[in-house]
């Protein structure tokens, strides 16, 4: 099924304020539609040229950014797909980037989170198994 979407249904959508069932399909058909991320491109550099809308306005206090502790549940893959959706499509298609920042840096903290408890699990280890072979050679002795 083809679904045609017009320049002012695209720039409601980049301003948050197309109706959620237009815009749920918006979004399911977006990734794979070259020439619709195409139209949606330009719209977005058009309303980026200085327009001082309600949108515009709403977009730049990040007033529909999700909270960091949303994406970091989104990191961990444990929200509701709908959720899910629209964090991704919030992030890679609306191209918000404060958000994507958000999600970079948390990332980071994940990975050297997990860095460090494999470094302190190694060191206990070690440390664990330097006081056992003195023990034992206590006990031997």
């Amino acid at each position: 099924m083809t679904h045609s979407f017009s320049d002012s249904e695209l720039a409601a959508y980049l301003e948050e304020d197309l109706d959620a069932e237009r815009a749920s399909v918006l979004e399911q058909v977006l990734p794979d539609d070259e020439l619709l991320l195409q139209r949606l491109q330009t719209i977005r550099q058009q309303a980026a040229s200085g327009e001082h809308t309600l949108g515009s306005i709403w977009r730049q206090q990040g007033l529909s950014c999700p909270s960091r502790k949303t994406l970091g549940a989104y990191l961990l893959g444990i929200l509701p797909q709908e959720q899910a959706l629209f964090i991704r499509s919030h992030i890679e298609m609306r191209g918000c980037t404060t958000c994507r920042a958000n999600l970079d840096d948390l990332q980071e903290q994940q990975t050297q989170n997990q860095e460090t408890q494999a470094a302190r699990t190694t060191k206990y280890y070690q440390s664990s198994i330097g006081y056992f072979s003195q023990r034992q050679d206590e006990m031997d002795s």
